[in-house]
């Protein structure tokens, strides 16, 4: 009989301090280079293991929660075990019963995801198949892109339409989000051996399209993937991995709602300024003067939890902890009986006995009285992260794209027990102030960047000198001597003579003279603010790693393309941290301003946000996925008025004949970019 909870002695496993736990989880071997450095070592003593697992169970099956939440806090989960725990720690059994009642739940469990799955299989025949489709089956009127004659035309006891006929709306969604998990499945942990299995991929397939059918409110959104892939990985049964995954989502389902107005995760993010705001306001005010104020930084980091930041195991470790840190005895019931997560049942006493059996976080808040959900344990590691980074980010952070720069050194080189004993100290800290913290709506917050940015625009164009200060690098760079003189010329003018260089004599692309042109442009960019400054960082990151390419060796790589052919013969062009990856989406970024340029020239009566808005759909949205796009949407509050940014950039000169010239001369430099790339199968890579 299979007895939840029940770890099976006959798993092999090493010596807990001396192991190494990558090589439970291996990467493929081209891969290695991609791969952030696992910090995390389990420790005898401190790692729950095997053995005090289940030693932590009664006779019957009843679980010493209290004394498993204190070794996990304190060293994680061994490897051999992760899965079973996480089942407890995410609410998909209550310890307090026995291993009888487990089993019952779990074959019940099994025998529903089944019917769910046979839904599922009815409309869409390749769930279940060991294969996954990438491509749409359905138009979005929801007629088939291909006759199917397998399947036939009739309605199923749950009200489901097969493939062959007419289809609700309900179901078409569903079948148009089938091929962007699919393309999403294909880069979910692609580093790692356990997906080369065609099959392993299907399987996350499968589980990602049953929850999507099930969740009628808000779907499969992007980042679900990145949540879905560890229980997979670790939990054999794929109905198994399904409820944990489920369960999971009830956690964080919130921050992947997005509407036309708003991001689920936008609370979070107004909860991080607030304690910023309040246990470090020189911080919190020198990130609102770079137009870091929204935060909108840390929106990856809270809707996949850490996956981006850390390795596979380090990032699985910090989970455990968290969940831990954050469990509550109540939440196998509050899910079965479809309550507000998080919440204590009316009328129950929570005694010293009973707190010890929450974790630590989760402890704290019961002893306050504090019950707001969106001031989850992920928020405060963010704010232990800016901590950390306190003193570069004051010295260092002259915008928002270096605000993202220096946060993103943070991969690989964090320490995640110490970042969450931090945690815990800002939200002690936090809640002590937390009373006399007036609460400012994140709504309003959006309108304030903006009314700033239009002051400071008008502000600079009454006073000419101020502004000219503010660009003096680049004047500087245009050997301009007078900083109080009147421009003669635009801010476009330089790009357009370094145009004439671009190409050789014999019209190849050369790298030195393609880059200062796209360097040029930035302090275009610099004069939009907020709203360009993640693509603005985009680009000078791109641009970094193909001239520090080039200057490694300038002969080899005087031509453009060169360094591309290079990776492409040597199998590395897919790579992320590849230059062939660098130009393609500094080739992008660039295709987003020529048309946003264009925009501004051609159509007079639109706002900025709206030339931006249709700047994007037209370039880069294709090629992003939910998160990007997200996140585009919000900075897009903040951009400035279009009648003051081209006083701003225009000077003296016809910003207008200067804008059309560089788009007409610039444009032709990208469209064999992307020939280029095409002819060596590189211009369809999407972002992982």
């Amino acid at each position: 009989m299979d007895l939840p909870g029940k770890f099976d002695p006959k798993l092999m496993f090493f010596n807990t301090a001396t192991e190494e736990l990558d090589a439970y989880y291996p990467v493929r071997p081209e891969c290695q280079a991609d791969v952030a450095k696992t910090r995390f070592k389990a420790r005898v003593g401190k790692t729950l293991s095997p053995r005090r697992w289940n030693a932590a169970f009664s006779q019957d099956g009843h679980l010493d929660i209290a004394g498993v939440l204190r070794r996990i806090q304190r060293g994680g989960i061994h490897p051999t075990i992760k899965g079973v725990v996480w089942e407890f720690l995410l609410g998909c059994y209550d310890p307090n019963s026995t291993f009888d009642e487990r089993n019952e739940i779990r074959e019940r469990r099994r025998e529903q995801y089944a019917a769910l799955k046979a839904v599922c299989q009815k409309m869409e025949p390749t769930i279940g198949s060991g294969k996954f489709i990438t491509t749409a089956a359905v138009s979005d009127d929801g007629c088939p892109v291909q006759d199917d004659s397998a399947n036939v035309n009739a309605e199923d006891d749950n009200g489901a339409m097969s493939n062959g006929g007419p289809s609700d709306e309900r179901e078409v969604q569903w079948k148009l989000s089938l091929p962007q998990i699919g393309l999403d499945v294909v880069r979910t942990d692609r580093t790692l051996v356990f997906y080369e299995d065609e099959a392993n991929q299907a399987k996350l397939w499968d589980v990602l399209a049953v929850y999507t059918w099930v969740d009628k409110d808000i779907g499969y959104v992007q980042g679900m993937n990145d949540i879905c892939s560890p229980m997979v990985i670790l939990i054999e049964n794929e109905a198994d991995a399904y409820w944990c995954f489920e369960r999971a989502m009830r956690r964080l389902r919130e921050n992947f709602r997005c509407t036309s107005t708003s991001m689920g995760v936008q609370s979070q993010l107004g909860t991080l300024a607030q304690i910023i705001k309040a246990i470090d306001p020189k911080l919190h005010n020198h990130l609102e003067e770079v137009d870091g104020g929204e935060y909108l930084f840390a929106i990856r980091m809270l809707m996949v939890l850490f996956r981006r930041e850390f390795s596979f195991v380090d990032a699985m470790y910090l989970w455990e902890v968290m969940w831990a840190m954050e469990y509550n005895p109540n939440i196998y019931s509050l899910y079965e009986e479809s309550s507000e997560p998080g919440s204590v049942k009316n009328g129950e006493k929570v005694n010293n006995k009973i707190l010890k059996q929450y974790g630590k976080f989760e402890r704290e808040n019961m002893k306050t009285g504090w019950t707001d959900q969106r001031g989850a344990l992920a928020v405060y590691l963010v704010a232990s992260v800016l901590e950390k980074k306190n003193k570069q980010l004051l010295k260092e952070a002259q915008g928002l794209d270096d605000v993202v720069k220096i946060l993103g050194e943070i991969t690989g080189n964090l320490d995640a027990k110490k970042a969450l004993k931090e945690a815990l100290k800002i939200h002690k800290k936090y809640l002590s102030k937390a009373s006399c913290i007036p609460a400012i709506p994140i709504t309003y917050i959006p309108l304030v960047f903006i009314l700033c940015l239009i002051a400071q625009y008008r502000m600079q164009a009454k006073k000419p000198e101020k502004f000219l200060k503010s660009i003096s690098p680049y004047l500087r760079s245009q050997s301009i001597r007078s900083v109080k003189g009147k421009m003669a010329e635009t801010i476009f003018a330089p790009a357009l003579d370094g145009m004439k260089h671009v190409k050789s004599a014999d019209g190849v692309m050369l790298t030195k003279p393609f880059l200062d042109v796209c360097k040029l442009i930035l302090p275009v960019i610099d004069k939009f603010g907020a709203a360009m400054a993640l693509v603005k960082s985009d680009i000078g990151g791109n641009i970094t790693r193909l001239e520090n390419k080039y200057l490694s060796n300038p002969t080899k790589y005087e031509h453009l393309y060169s360094m591309v052919k290079e990776e492409v013969d040597a199998k590395t062009a897919k790579g992320s941290s590849s230059c062939t990856n660098g130009l393609l989406w500094l080739t992008r970024a660039m295709d987003f301003l020529v048309e946003l340029f264009r925009n501004l020239i051609h159509h007079q009566d639109w706002a900025m946000s709206q030339a931006c808005t249709d700047s994007y759909n037209k370039t880069l949205k294709q090629w992003h996925g939910w998160l990007a796009s997200s996140s585009f949407t919000v900075a897009m509050k903040l951009a400035p008025d279009r009648t003051k940014f081209l006083e701003v950039v225009g000077g003296k000169g016809d910003v207008n004949s200067d804008i059309e010239k560089f788009c007409t001369n610039f444009a032709p430099f990208l469209e064999e970019n992307h020939k280029f790339l095409a002819s060596v199968g590189m211009d369809g890579l999407k972002s992982s």
